[in-house]
Formats: C-alpha cells, structure tokens, sequence
C-alpha cells in the first residue's frame, strides 16, 4: 500500500487556548525561509514513495501563500499528482478566493475547516479569531470553487458551553452538510492556556451528553460513524487518517513531525530554530528514533483498533506479534459485553456504543496485566 505524507505548517496567527501542539505565531517574512527548508528536508531525506495521500497540516497552512504550497508540493515524489486524497487544513477567515483557485488548481481536493463552533461566544471563550459568519461564508465559498469534499471541526465541552449551543453546532452541519466532520471533546492539555491556568474542566455529565446527541443526529443525517470522533458520508472517510489507524507506513515533512517506516518512529525536532540548524548544515532534522517492540505494537494495534467502530480482527493481531489470550482474558471480554461496552463475534472485537467514551480506560484495562504478560513466540489459541 502506498504510504502518506504529512507536511507540518507551524505558523498561526495566535495560539488558541486549547491548542497545546508545535506552532509558531511569526511574522510574514519568516514563512519562506521556511517552505525552502521543507524542500531541503525532503531532498535529503531521499524519500521516493510516491504517496497515496498528502496532508497539510499545522498551525495554519492556509495562512501562507498558496504558491508555497505548491512549492512544496513539487518536491514531494511524483510532485503530488498521483495522490488521491490531498488535504489541506485551513482556519475560517483564512481563505481568500485567490488562493482557493490555487488550491484547486493545484490539486487539493479536500479542505479541513477549523471551525470548533458557530457559537460566537464559545469561539471567543476558545481564543478564536474568527466568527460563525466567517465559517459560513467560507463554506459557501470552497462549494463555489467546486470542492466537494469537506470536514468540518468542531470541539465539544468548552467552557460555560450549553446543551442549546452544541445543539446550534449540529442544526449547521445540518444545513450546510460537509461530507466529513471531526468531533473533540475538550481535554486541557499541559501546554495549552487552559492548561497551565487549571481552567474549568467539562462535567463529565455534559460531555456525555455533547456526545451522544451528535452520535445520534449525525445518524440521522446519513453520517457513518466510522472512528470514535469521526463521521463521514459514505465514501468520504479521510484516507490520510485511515493510514495511521491501520499501521500503514507514513513520512513527514517539517518541525515536530512525526513518520512511521513499519518498523521505526521517528521524529524532527519541535525547535525551529535547531530543525532550521539541522537543514541548513544539510541534515536531517530527527530528533528521536524508536524501535516498535512487541509491546507498543500490540498497545498500537488495541488502541487504535478499538477506535474504529468496526473493531479489529484480535486473530490477525496474534498471528503477527506470536501471542496467547489466555482463558481468563476471555472472561474479561465477556464480563464487558455483559457491561454493555464492547461487542465480541469470536473473531472481531469492537467497542459498543457505551463503551465509545471509555475506549482509553477498556483498552488498558483489556492489556494490563493479562495480555501483556503473555507476549510469546507461540501462537494464540482460544
């Protein structure tokens, strides 16, 4: 299978509160200098698989000028014109009809629209620049360049966000009809704004409650829930994200960014001016290598695998890493079915409904201590 290439645009216009990822709040003049480095990265790392897909993304890659991009693109192997999905993440506000005639041009034919809410107040409770009417009119703008394939972001649990707001966010999905949307519940990382302040952290009730009305009224509009916090129109799942769910390889271009070979993680620095260093001397801007073990790669495989709602086949899993479920890890299965929380057909394992919430917590609860400790050469058998 052909791998995908992920390019990391770190520059924003401010950090928003939530935001705890590598960004950069930099002035125009300093996005050049750094779209030539991704080249000169991407020239010494003499990569050469052609990608399936492309993804831009950041801090805000629709910030910069759409010609760099295309730069960018060029350098990739096969210059971006044999990918069948090329995404681009863009914050409301941001996208003025000279660039989206670029993107089109180009080839980006799937726009992420960071929207998080079409409540005014939640988007300035967020530290948000934009205003629902910029979202909306963004919107209608990308349908009228022609791209038919749209996420839309939303974030659920902000502070002092109520039941008839989130409501609100869902009456637009209806109305406007993306065909993909993402759907984060809060969580206050360390380095983020709200993090560092202890801001006021969601009741758990609320959550839940954000939760399942979207569950339940995506469904009703013809939305497949096909990963914990996405739902798609048929056809439209995110190809780029479905490489990382499913342990296909992947390259990635730019400060912080993470690639996966099959065998090894490895990642660039998160400094910009040590990656800028590193590229500059004609070096490669990794700052770590691991090796998966065993270990990781049966976490990866539980983790992620439960995170798609069709579940993953747990035979497939112990073939390739030589493990034994033990008959008392059996029980515990059926012990959550009973619960409520996870469905078991004998060969695929999958999270139920109730359990959609707790997958962190089901997850280590089916590895640790049982499974782990069985990490074997031999085969699995029931």
């Amino acid at each position: 299978m052909k791998p995908g290439i992920y390019v990391h645009i770190p520059f924003c216009e401010q950090r928003c509160y939530y935001c705890a990822f590598t960004i950069a709040v930099s002035p125009d003049h300093t996005y050049e200098p750094y779209v030539r480095r991704i080249v000169r990265e991407i020239e010494i790392s003499q990569f050469i698989d052609e990608p399936e897909t492309i993804f831009f993304g950041g801090g805000t890659p629709s910030i910069i000028k759409a010609e760099f991009l295309e730069t960018i693109l060029r350098a990739l192997p096969g210059g971006g014109t044999g990918a069948k999905e090329l995404s681009l993440e863009a914050n409301p506000g941001t996208l003025p009809a000279e660039n989206l005639k670029v993107y089109r041009d180009i080839g980006i034919n799937r726009i992420s629209l960071g929207a998080q809410s079409f409540n005014d107040r939640d988007l300035e409770t967020a530290g948000r620049l934009h205003k629902s009417s910029d979202v909306i009119g963004d919107f209608e703008s990308l349908r009228r360049f022609g791209f038919s394939n749209i996420n839309i972001d939303l974030i659920a649990g902000l502070p002092n966000q109520t039941i008839s707001g989130w409501s609100e966010n869902l009456d637009w999905i209806g109305r406007l009809r993306p065909e993909h949307v993402s759907i984060y519940m809060l969580d206050e990382e360390e380095n983020s704004a709200w993090g560092k302040k202890g801001g006021r952290t969601p009741i758990d009730e609320e959550l839940v409650r954000f939760y399942t009305d979207a569950t339940d009224r995506l469904g009703n509009l013809g939305y497949v829930h096909y990963e914990i916090s996405n739902w798609a129109l048929p056809g439209f799942e995110c190809a780029h994200n479905l490489k990382y769910w499913t342990g296909v390889p992947y390259r990635s271009f730019g400060v912080s960014a993470n690639s996966f070979d099959g065998q090894y993680r490895f990642w660039n620095s998160s400094s910009l001016k040590e990656y800028a260093d590193m590229v500059d001397s004609g070096s490669l801007p990794i700052a770590g290598r691991e090796l998966l073990t065993r270990q990781m790669r049966l976490d990866e495989a539980f983790l992620l695998g439960l995170r798609q709602t069709r579940g993953f086949n747990i035979w497939r899993v112990a073939e390739d890493l030589g493990i034994q479920y033990p008959s008392g890890w059996f029980a515990a299965i059926e012990e959550m079915q009973r619960a409520g929380w996870v469905e078991f057909d004998g060969g695929v394992l999958r999270l139920a409904p109730a359990g959609w919430l707790l997958a962190g917590s089901i997850t280590e609860e089916l590895l640790w201590p049982t499974l782990l400790s069985t990490l074997s050469t031999s085969e699995a058998t029931p």
